[in-house]
This record gives structure tokens, C-alpha cells and sequence, in this order.
């Protein structure tokens, strides 16, 4: 079995001249965590697309120096364009979210605000670049060659604008609705929306409805905000994307 390469994502500009120079945490990283020496291969990627497997030519206290080769074979991306529109909420379990959101092959990550929603606009608008830090750390783990967006975070009547831009659009309701072994056709894009501790309300369900998303359950039992989640990914993974039996 061929060895599964150490992974460093790098602006894509910085993959042009068929050499670059790591220093930083990059060369923390490869120099005292990995302990790589000269000839060590590493895979880099933009979280565009690109993605190069790249020979370690020097490294040392000032910098690594690394040569491009060839491009790396496999790709791990979804066909499926899967959007999370997940309801914000406290910090650690949205963190968790956009870690295990990545890792299944989501497109883009919308937080937005609600009803029962524990915490507003302004302060999931502050953790934008946190999240974005965290889905480029889930995506070299999980090999992936794109990174998700990370939207900035919209209110509930913003999120039902997106329905009109994907094939299909789901929100998973506490309260009831149509199983995803129901959903029929094939689907080429998706947003999938989940709520906060609590649910949607009636009045959101009733505006999602009438905004064209349909309203999907996830089963008899209560989920957690960040549960649930990861379930409708995984589900809509399953039904239309990649994780789907070969």
C-alpha cells in the first residue's frame, strides 16, 4: 500500500515557479513535528484544486526548500455541491461542526442566526476567520484539495434566498417532515439547513417552506444542534454525493 504523504496547504500563487521556500509554522512544522529530512516528500495544496507532490531539497533554521514535481493522483473531492446552513451557535460546537463539515466533503459552510439561535450575527461574524483556519487544517487531514467556503454569517431571511441557487434545498425540522429516503431525482447541488438547540419555529418552517426548500426529519430521536448537523451532511452525502455505495 503506497505510503499516504504528509500535507501542507500554501497559496496558489506560491505553486507557479516549480519551487518553494517554507518558513514559519510551515518549517516548524515539517522540521520539529515531522522531524523530515532532506528527500522527504510532502503533498502541498491551494484549496482551490491544486494539489503537487513536492521533494524537501534543504532545510534549516531559517527556511525549507522544496522542489515541485509532479501532481498528486488522487482526487477526493465530492461531485455533489453541498452547501451547510447550520444556525449559529456556541463556539466550540460550531468549531466542531466546520471540522467534521470539511472532513465529509461539504462545498461551503453558511452560519446564520434564528429564532432559538444562541448568538447573533456580529458574533458569528467574528469567528470567520477562525473557522476558515479550521476547515483548512480538516482539509489537509482528510486530503482534500479544496477548502470549503466559509460564508459570512447571514440572518434566516438571508439563508432562504439560497434555494434559488441549488437543485434542491432541505431544512431539517424537530417538529416533522418528509424522510430523505423519499427525495427522488438526481441532484447536482443541495443546501442543506439544520437549527439551533430547540429547532426552527413554526413561522421559519412555514417561510422555508414557501421559499422552496422542502422539510426533511432526521429520525424520532432529539439530536444536538451539532449532531444534527453532521447527520444531514453525511445523509446527503450518501443519497447524492460520494459516500453512496459503489
Amino acid at each position: 500500500m503506497t505510503k499516504r504523504l504528509h500535507r501542507v496547504k500554501v497559496p496558489g500563487a506560491r505553486l507557479r515557479d516549480g519551487r518553494l521556500r517554507l518558513e514559519g509554522a510551515e518549517l516548524h512544522y515539517l522540521r520539529d513535528v515531522l522531524r523530515l529530512r532532506r528527500g522527504a516528500r510532502i503533498e502541498v495544496f491551494d484549496g482551490e484544486g491544486r494539489s503537487l507532490v513536492a521533494e524537501l531539497a534543504t532545510i534549516g533554521a531559517a527556511g525549507a526548500e522544496l522542489v515541485l514535481r509532479e501532481a498528486a493522483a488522487k482526487i477526493r473531492e465530492s461531485t455533489l455541491e453541498l452547501t451547510l446552513a447550520v444556525a449559529v451557535a456556541k463556539a466550540a460546537k460550531l468549531d466542531w461542526v466546520v471540522e467534521k463539515a470539511t472532513e465529509l466533503g461539504v462545498t461551503r459552510i453558511v452560519p446564520f442566526a434564528s429564532e432559538r439561535a444562541v448568538a447573533a450575527l456580529e458574533r458569528g461574524g467574528s469567528r470567520i476567520d477562525r473557522w476558515r483556519r479550521i476547515a483548512a487544517a480538516a482539509a489537509a487531514q482528510s486530503g482534500r484539495i479544496r477548502c470549503p467556503e466559509i460564508l459570512a454569517a447571514r440572518s434566516f431571511a438571508q439563508l432562504m434566498s439560497l434555494a434559488a441557487s441549488h437543485d434542491r434545498a432541505l431544512l431539517f425540522s424537530t417538529t416533522g417532515g418528509d424522510a430523505l429516503a423519499d427525495a427522488r431525482g438526481a441532484v447536482g447541488s443541495i443546501v442543506v439547513a439544520t437549527g439551533p438547540e430547540g429547532g426552527f419555529s413554526a413561522t421559519e418552517v412555514a417561510q422555508a417552506r414557501q421559499a422552496g426548500f422542502s422539510v426533511a426529519t432526521l429520525g424520532p430521536r432529539v439530536l444536538r444542534a451539532e449532531t444534527a448537523a453532521i447527520v444531514a451532511v453525511a445523509l446527503a452525502q450518501h443519497r447524492w454525493g460520494d459516500l453512496r455505495p459503489v
